[in-house]
């Protein structure tokens, strides 16, 4: 029992330090954890019923407050972790589930060379495998939106390969084509533009140059129509940078024509 009591009738305040040691806080790096010094004091607000253990009660607000800071920061930021809890703890404040004051709180955060370390590694891991995840989703719909681009249009078959296969244009695209249309046709056997593909097939080995050429005019604006006019601007640098010596594709870029021995 208390043997002094203020005028008011209220039992003397009581004040005090921090349950001092050392702790470990929470960070954004998975397994590792900061090493944490607390310092501080405490007083006790008049209430008709007091807190047994205040000094305790104190820690624990510090603590909770700091371990809310410290797990946004990775290990290696344990400086500005540091500043982060200290500006809150700073300030002071009353508890809410206790007639307890937190007066002021400090925490002191390290990390040793071999958790910085390992840390820094894991982090760095961890961002690869993110980056490698989003390149492979952005892979994943672009191939859907191809897929869904081909199954509606019948003609942006031939016009994609041609586009960004120029070299194979000839016999070889023909088997491309066949190909991808083959592959296509398992997953969407019920389009209609699966039998168009192959009629264009059998259409385009018997063309000749220019008559390739007009094709790819063709084609050229119909994607046009379709709003894609960079298509047909791709389509229709086909022509002038690829030659077609005996109806098949030349397999080296445009050059200077080496003289005949």
């Amino acid at each position: 029992m208390r043997g002094s009591r203020s005028r008011a009738g209220w039992p003397t305040p009581r004040a005090g330090q921090l349950t001092g040691g050392s702790y470990t806080l929470p960070s954004s790096t998975p397994g590792y954890r900061f090493h944490a010094e607390l310092t501080g004091r405490w007083q006790e607000v008049p209430a008709a019923r007091l807190h047994h253990d205040p000094r305790a009660a104190a820690t624990h607000h510090a603590l909770e407050t700091a371990r809310a800071a410290a797990r946004l920061y990775p290990l290696g930021e344990h400086q500005a972790a540091q500043a982060h809890i200290n500006t809150r703890l700073g300030a002071g404040a009353d508890l809410n589930d206790a007639p307890v004051r937190l007066l002021w709180a400090e925490v002191a955060l390290t990390a040793t060379t071999e958790d910085l370390a390992a840390a820094t590694t894991l982090e760095r891991r961890l961002h690869e495998e993110a980056l490698n995840e989003q390149s492979r989703r952005r892979r994943q719909e672009e191939a859907e939106e191809l897929h869904q681009a081909l199954a509606a249009t019948p003609t942006l078959t031939l016009a994609y390969w041609l586009t960004h296969h120029p070299e194979a244009t000839g016999s070889d695209a023909i088997a491309a084509v066949n190909r991808l249309a083959q592959q296509i046709t398992d997953h969407a056997p019920g389009h209609a533009w699966v039998q168009t593909a192959r009629l264009l097939q059998s259409f385009v080995e018997q063309l000749d140059t220019d008559q390739r050429a007009n094709l790819v005019e063709s084609l050229a604006q119909i994607v046009t129509r379709y709003d894609q006019p960079r298509l047909a601007e791709d389509l229709r640098a086909i022509t002038t940078r690829t030659a077609f010596p005996n109806g098949r594709a030349s397999q080296e870029p445009p050059g200077p024509q080496t003289a005949a021995h």
